[in-house]
């Protein structure tokens, strides 16, 4: 009995890895490969992709400037034996004041701008969703190798009691105890399962979204701890956060609209060159001038829009300003506290977990503990294990969260 438990506790959970039943049907990625294939595949980022440049298309019509247009006609006249025609050519062009067409310029070029930031955040964001499933598939293939561990042991345990049993050696209610215990690591062992094959379905769903069924799972631990960021350095990356700039964009396009807004009572003029040509000879050329008369529409109401729109939209910058500070702060608290509590109890953790357990078989193989008394080692160690674990992947994913609240792309990383 003590060899049995003796060789399970020595086999390393990454060897232990290799014993999965879906192992073998795991797609294998690290976490670069994982943002190639989201930057390659993601359709969520190509729906981002493709509402910036619907964004920019619109911005860019709207600063295009008026076409001319061309126009000819005849006219045939004819009074009693008498027949005339006369035919018309005609060219006419709308002009706009030249401030007016900077300023639509302008709002064109900034709107562009907001459309390029804002794909920029939805990248980032989807970036760390990328990297935050991904460990968090680590996390849950780790806990079940941690839960199909101590499941094994608990069932040496049960066999053995079993025998025990009947040989007298234990009473009938630690024997119904383990049986019990057996059962529950056996449902923990499932439930990980089921939860290990739900983060690595999502992890396919993010980054190879055609792949159907399959599963993709982390090909390499997380291991270490995470760079250190300090509140100062998380502060300072303030001002470079796609939405700020994205915001600052469209308050700049608002007041470039405002300006087209006041100057919209003044008339555009539109101007026409013709040539006329009559059937007696007499031809020549025509000038003309089209100037709409500002009496009752003088765009106030389109001056109290554009100026309402100029002021939600610095006040939505100031907000943003706010709320990004706060996201700043509160991401890098919560990483400051996880990455101490990585570095100071995990590694301790888990090396107690393994004497822990180590201990108690030893001493159950001499008779000098109980079954209970093991099964609750088994317990401490499954849960001790647990918690290391889920220090560390805490521990990346608030990094990660880190980096994405500084506005920080995985390729500016590197």
């Amino acid at each position: 009995m003590l060899l049995g438990l003796g060789a399970l506790l020595a086999v390393p959970c990454a060897t232990a890895a290799q014993d999965m039943p879906s192992r073998e049907a795991v797609r294998r990625v690290s976490l670069a490969e994982a943002l190639e294939a989201f930057a390659e595949n993601s359709l969520a980022l190509k729906i981002a992709r493709s509402e910036a440049a619907e964004i920019a298309g619109a911005a860019r019509q709207s600063r295009a400037y008026f076409n001319p247009s061309f126009s000819i006609s005849r006219d045939d006249l004819d009074h009693e034996l008498e027949q005339h025609w006369e035919e018309i050519v005609r060219l006419s062009q709308t002009l706009e004041w030249p401030g007016r067409t900077a300023a639509r310029r302008r709002a064109a070029g900034h709107i562009v701008g907001a459309g390029v930031a804002r794909f920029r955040g939805d990248s980032i964001r989807l970036a760390f969703e990328v990297r935050e499933t991904w460990a968090l598939a680590w996390f849950a293939e780790a806990a079940e190798l941690t839960a199909r561990h101590a499941a094994s042991v608990i069932q040496e345990v049960a066999e053995d009691a079993e025998i025990r049993l009947e040989a007298g050696d234990i009473s009938a209610f630690q024997a119904r105890r383990l049986r019990l215990e057996r059962v529950q690591a056996e449902q923990d062992v499932a439930e990980a399962e089921l939860r290990g094959r739900a983060a690595r379905r999502h992890l396919a769903a993010l980054i190879f979204p055609g792949a159907g069924s399959e599963e993709v799972g982390p090909s390499a631990e997380l291991e270490g701890v995470p760079p250190r960021v300090t509140r100062e350095d998380a502060l300072g990356a303030l001002p470079g956060r796609p939405d700020l700039e994205a915001a600052a964009r469209d308050l700049d396009a608002a007041q470039a609209e405002l300006s087209i807004a006041r100057s919209g009572w003044v008339p555009i003029p539109t101007i026409g060159f013709g040539y006329r040509h009559q059937e007696d000879g007499f031809h020549g050329l025509s000038l003309g001038l089209d100037l709409p008369l500002p009496l009752f529409d003088r765009g106030g109401g389109a001056r109290e829009e554009a100026d309402a729109r100029s002021s939600a939209a610095a006040y939505r910058l100031d907000l943003q300003r706010r709320l990004a500070e706060n996201d700043l702060l509160i991401a890098s608290d919560r990483y400051a506290s996880s990455r101490a509590r990585l570095e100071s109890v995990a590694d301790g953790l888990l090396a107690d977990s393994e004497a822990l357990l180590a201990a108690a078989m030893a001493a159950y193989g001499e008779n000098e503990m109980a079954l209970l008394e093991l099964l609750d080692a088994a317990s401490a160690f499954r849960n001790a294990r647990l918690s290391a674990l889920s220090m560390r992947s805490a521990a990346w994913i608030d990094y990660y969260d880190l980096l994405r609240a500084m506005g920080r792309a995985p390729e500016e990383e590197r």
